[in-house]
This record gives structure tokens, C-alpha cells and sequence, in this order.
């Protein structure tokens, strides 16, 4: 066991450097919270109105110049953003940030921004489980077995010798091979969600088309902070769904393991039982814990990133509903 958590080292240390590559971004808005005319993303010539952008603080005093001059009427037209210009402002930029951004504008130029939205996070998460399908159904079975791990630490917490531990490690390395799980598998889905995510991040921001527009008459540049304030039903109910279905679709594999024991007549033991399983409520509390931080990160960002939440998650509820019955089909 202790050299394959050596082997995955290098796995964790590339996520933790992915990570700190993406947060690592240029902030694309200015001090009023409004988007930087530079860093506009848009697909073809569009004219927005100029008091949704920001000029006066990009640094570059020839460019902001420019800008300046071309707005014409309290109307500024942007040029269509190239593959080229974002790759000039690194990696992230060019093969992340730009193609969410351009299948946004894309969209919402035939519907809305929120159409828009909804249809970029489809096709994202049908191409994050394209890759990573075996990695979710070993992270919702882990889920699932969860009681039978902490039966089998109950059973040597007390024995610190060698052997105990070597016999230990063998009985948890049965528990996966029996379910068929790679313990590191959800550390794949991680890895490929935590750049798209702030891709997503970014590319909301950006957006030509959600900057300058709305979906069912809500602004989704806005945050939901602003909406609170000024008591905007819409926004708030999305903001709201957005941490129900969260925790929905964090807790619905426990949910449909206990369904599934009920209905199949199983016993379950007191070492599985929730109230008195200690990695059960350790489970819960690091639910309860990201669920705080996505509240309190998420209030601040765009609308338009609480609504990406929103349907990734009721996505990720549609599919540990379609992984439990393919995991339970007899």
C-alpha cells in the first residue's frame, strides 16, 4: 500500500500544479467588477452597450486610448477573438478559456446566454464521463462501501505491529478488487474537472455573450450577492437550487445504497449504520465543509457560474441515477 501511494505522488503533485496554473490567471475584471474590453471573448463582430465594460483600468495606456475612441454612442464593437490572439496569453487561455467561451457565444447567438450555458455544460460533462465513466462508478461504489472500510479500520485501530497493518492493507486491497475500485479514481476526476472549472470560470467572464446578455430577463453577469441586495427573486432561487442540488447529487449514492438495501432485504450492521459509523459523519462534515465553500466562493462570481453549477449538478444527479441501476443490474 505504501508504495502505491508512492507511485501516486506524481499523479497529486500534476493536480496540485494544474491547479495553481489555472488560479494563476489574470483577473479579467476591473475594480467595478466589470469585464476588461481587452479580455472580451466573442466569435464574430458584436456591438455591446460601453457601460458594461471596463476601459479605464487596463494597463496598457495605447490600447486603452483605442478603446476609448472607438466607442461611439455608448456603443463599443468588439472584433471576433482567434485561436492565435488567446494562445498569446498562455496555454490556459488558448485551449480552455477560448473554445468554452467561443461554444457559448456560438449557442447564445441562436438563443440566449442561459441556452448558452446549459448547452456548453451538457456537452462538457458528457466529455468529462466519456473519460472518466470507470473512474465515477469506482468514486460512487467507494461511496457505497464505505461502511464495510471503516468495519475492517475498526478491526485493527487498535494494533500498531507490522503484521496487522500488512493484513490490513490485504483486506482493504479485497474490498476493491471485490467491487472493482481504484481508490485514486476520483483523484482522475478531479484532476480533469478542476481546469474545466475555472475554465468555466473565466470563460463566463469573458463571454461576449453573457456579458452583454440574459437568460429568462436575469442578468448573468450580476453576482448572487447583488441579487440578495436588492431582493431579486430569479436570481436567489438560483442560487438556491444550486446548493440544493448540490448536496443532492453529493449525498444520492448513500441515498440509493440504502434504497437498494431495503429493497434487496439486507441487514444492516451497526458498524454501517450511519449515527455510529465515525467515517460516515467524517464524510458528511467534508460535504457540509465544500458545500460552505462553494456558498461562499459562488456568491461573489458570476450568476452565470451558480447556473453552470446548478446543471452540472442536477447532470451528476441524472447520472448516479443512471450508474446505480447499470452497477445493480442483475
Amino acid at each position: 500500500m505504501k508504495q502505491f501511494l508512492q507511485k501516486k505522488a506524481k499523479l497529486v503533485f500534476l493536480c496540485m500544479l494544474v491547479l495553481l496554473t489555472c488560479t494563476a490567471c489574470a483577473n479579467p475584471r476591473g475594480r467595478d467588477g466589470k469585464t476588461l474590453a481587452d479580455q472580451i471573448i466573442a466569435s464574430e463582430e458584436t456591438t455591446i452597450d460601453a457601460s458594461k465594460i471596463n476601459y479605464k483600468d487596463i494597463s496598457d495606456k495605447k490600447l486603452k486610448k483605442e478603446i476609448k475612441k472607438n466607442i461611439k454612442d455608448g456603443k463599443y464593437t468588439i472584433q471576433p477573438t482567434t485561436f492565435k490572439n488567446s494562445m498569446s496569453h498562455g496555454w490556459f487561455d488558448g485551449l480552455i478559456v477560448w473554445p468554452i467561451a467561443q461554444i457559448i457565444n456560438l449557442v447564445s447567438a441562436k438563443t440566449d446566454a442561459g441556452v448558452g450555458i446549459i448547452v456548453t455544460t451538457l456537452l462538457i460533462q458528457m466529455l468529462v464521463f466519456v473519460f472518466t465513466r470507470k473512474s465515477q462508478m469506482s468514486t460512487q461504489r467507494m461511496q457505497e462501501i464505505q461502511p464495510e472500510i471503516q468495519r475492517i479500520q475498526d478491526k485493527y485501530k487498535d494494533k500498531t505491529d507490522e503484521r496487522s497493518k500488512m493484513q490490513m492493507a490485504q483486506e482493504m486491497q479485497n474490498i476493491y478488487q471485490k467491487y472493482d475500485i481504484h481508490p485514486f479514481g476520483s483523484m482522475l476526476v478531479t484532476f480533469i474537472q478542476l481546469p474545466i472549472m475555472m475554465g468555466m470560470y473565466y470563460a463566463t467572464m469573458r463571454a461576449v455573450s453573457v456579458v452583454s446578455g440574459s437568460f429568462i430577463g436575469i442578468s448573468l453577469f450580476g453576482t448572487p450577492i447583488e441579487g440578495i441586495k436588492a431582493l431579486n427573486i430569479p436570481c436567489i432561487i438560483i442560487y438556491v437550487l444550486m446548493v440544493i442540488f448540490y448536496i443532492v447529487s453529493m449525498k444520492l449514492p448513500q441515498w440509493l445504497k440504502k434504497w437498494q438495501d431495503k429493497k434487496d432485504n439486507v441487514k444492516v450492521k451497526k458498524y454501517a449504520q450511519e449515527e455510529t459509523n465515525p467515517m460516515a459523519n467524517s464524510m458528511n462534515m467534508s460535504m457540509y465543509f465544500m458545500t460552505a465553500m462553494i456558498c461562499i466562493m459562488y456568491i461573489s462570481w458570476p450568476m452565470a457560474m451558480s447556473f453552470y453549477w446548478l446543471v452540472s449538478s442536477v447532470i451528476r444527479v441524472c447520472q448516479s441515477l443512471i450508474l446505480h441501476q447499470v452497477m445493480n443490474k442483475k
